[in-house]
């Protein structure tokens, strides 16, 4: 899929341009450094508080507000334990560039009064949140869902505070009854009702570091079954719930990809391994699906001739559909070499017929200068409405574009103001095209920062130089110039139209929240900044994330409709033109024309 040029579709330069005497900075809010969402304060917490506010993700409802939740497991004051935890939801109606608290989701216990629920007393974590693109049974288009994991309550808190008040948690416990539950909200999240629980599981066992060590008394066969990270998506006119799953399996079906679970699943030692699955809706019927496997990691031998799938534990799942037709599924994977891992298949129910542990993403083609995608576990990868495909995993700070969104296209890397984090959420936000990103880290604390990629929402100029009649480009290059031009400044005058790629001449001019201006280049949303950070003369102008909430520059009109661009950091200096091709740098005032900017539309 090929993106849609502005350059292009203006024909000539000189026969369209249209002068405008004042700059049309962007109407919608913008704040690329973020700030915080939640941190947890004083509240004890059920688990190791490093990890007490973690996995965010968020969803755009149709009116344009953002929707965010994550697991905050304090304890909860009524019970002392987790009998009663919620799941909160933030709101953002300004695209993402501050947040508001929301509601709290219950537990299906604490929401229903049907006794089946009666055991779900914890809403506790994973949160996903999805709009239905169209309706799947009696729920409506526009219905906003959330699906989590749910449990009983604590078991190893429980028993530990009861013998030890002064006891502090290190990491996860065990809680009973773990489950997927389903809600939806009609109030753009101002409320929440359980429409019903996807599928269920046993006892949790320790989780992350602690799988099969955090046993509580109560958990007689010391069983580890529990059910993780849901992911929705509508097709064929069924809701799909992707998610990981604890329970022991010893194969599935090649036919129907239906995993066969151990007879002994409930008292048997446990593998610690996990699998990929899905179960499906149509939003009529009380129940969904079988499960069916999507990536069933290795085969493990757990000895008297018993073998079960799962090894490697493959988890988190991600899923678009790429501009060839075909599905993208990225993964972790634990069982050595790459831990993060995508596959390929046509059609995503069928995953079971291809890989089972996949392949590295760290293989997948990445343009000159950009690093190999990212590893480290919790990928995230998502579409955007142009087909791009935008992707990042926690061992790095960066996003990597599929520019072309196909199964086979090459990669290229971006970065960003949000720091490398487990769990890190990408949101495409409709109405400024940009991505909103959540971030869990430090102890305990979900931040929020936005990110231009390029052909984002408003108008995009050309900035002509007086004395040269040339417009600033980028010398082809879309991305950072530490990724894309060797760490070399590329922002230099250029012939208009003369660059290969048009958008690389395009430039938003975005008033920051500070104050300042920032120019964010067309082709990937790179700002026009001073390289070395320092603002004295002779100092060379380069591309590079937009990370600063005062920006460089501030404008300065002329009396004859020129603008100079001042910097902000030391308002002697200007940006500057010197001569035909020159590399734009920053100058002392002078009136020869190479200071002075006319916007063109």
């Amino acid at each position: 899929m090929q993106r849609r040029r502005l350059g292009r579709a203006l024909g000539t330069f000189a026969a369209t341009s249209a002068i405008l005497a004042i700059p049309m900075v962007s109407a919608q809010a913008y704040n690329p450094t973020g700030g915080i969402l939640y941190q947890l304060g004083s509240d004890p917490c059920l688990k190791g508080r490093g990890n007490c506010a973690v996995y965010p993700k968020s969803a755009q409802l149709p009116g344009g507000r953002l929707v965010a939740s994550f697991e905050k497991s304090t304890v909860v004051p009524a019970s002392g334990s987790a009998d009663g935890q919620t799941l909160p939801v933030y709101k953002s109606d300004d695209h993402g560039t501050s947040w508001q608290p929301l509601s709290e989701v219950k537990a299906p216990a604490y929401l229903s009064n049907d006794p089946k629920y009666a055991k779900y007393t914890s809403n506790w974590t994973n949160p996903y949140l999805y709009v239905l693109p169209r309706s799947v049974g009696g729920l409506k288009a526009g219905t906003l869902l959330l699906a989590s994991v749910v449990s009983g309550d604590d078991y190893y808190y429980k028993e530990h505070k009861a013998a030890d008040p002064a006891w502090t948690p290190n990491n996860d416990g065990d809680r009973s009854d773990m489950a997927i539950a389903l809600y939806s909200s009609t109030d753009q999240g101002s409320s929440w009702k359980v429409v019903n629980v996807v599928s269920t599981a046993g006892w949790q066992g320790g989780s992350a570091g602690a799988v099969g060590q955090n046993i509580a008394a109560a958990n007689k066969y010391q069983q580890v079954d529990p059910l993780w990270e849901p992911y929705l998506m509508v097709y064929q006119g069924k809701l799909v719930c992707y998610y990981s799953d604890e329970n022991d399996y010893t194969g599935f079906d090649p036919v129907t990809g239906v995993p066969k679970k151990d007879p002994a699943n409930d008292t048997a030692t446990d593998s610690h391994g996990q699998i990929l699955v899905h179960r499906t809706w149509d939003g009529k019927n009380a129940a969904w699906s079988d499960p069916v496997v999507d990536i069933s990691g290795s085969v493990q031998d757990m000895g008297g001739g018993k073998t079960e799938i799962g090894g490697g534990r493959p988890g988190m799942t991600n899923i678009v559909r790429t501009t060839d037709g075909k599905w993208m599924l990225t993964f972790e994977y634990w069982g050595g070499g790459a831990n993060t891992r995508y596959a390929i298949a046509d059609d995503p129910l069928t995953f079971f017929r291809g890989t089972q542990t996949g392949m590295s993403v760290g293989s997948l083609p990445v343009v000159a200068g950009s690093h190999p995608l990212a590893g480290g576990g919790s990928p995230v990868l998502i579409r955007l409405p142009d087909g791009r495909l935008v992707y990042n995993a926690s061992n790095s700070g960066d996003v990597w574009v599929n520019e072309s969104g196909r199964s086979d296209g090459v990669w290229t890397e971006y970065q960003t103001t949000s720091p490398a984090g487990y769990s890190r959420n990408l949101q495409y936000v409709d109405g400024t095209g940009r991505i909103a990103i959540l971030n869990n880290q430090g102890t305990s604390t979900i931040a929020y920062a936005e990110v231009d990629l390029g052909d984002s929402a408003g108008t995009y100029y050309r900035l002509v130089n007086r004395r040269t009649g040339q417009v600033i480009g980028t010398g082809n290059k879309t991305n950072d110039a530490n990724l894309g031009n060797g760490d070399v400044p590329d922002v230099a005058l250029e012939d208009a139209g003369a660059a290969a790629d048009p958008d690389t001449q395009y430039w938003h001019v975005v008033t920051e929240p500070n104050g300042g201006t920032t120019l964010l280049n067309k082709s990937g949303g790179r700002a026009a900044a001073i390289w070395t950070g320092n603002a004295t003369a002779g100092q060379r102008i380069g591309q590079w994330v937009d990370n600063s909430s005062s920006g460089s520059w501030n404008l300065v009109k002329t009396p004859d409709g020129y603008y100079r661009l001042q910097a902000v950091k030391n308002t002697a200096l200007f940006l500057t033109g010197a001569s035909a091709g020159a590399p734009l740098t920053l100058q002392s005032a002078a009136d020869d024309g190479s200071q002075d900017w006319k916007l063109v539309r």
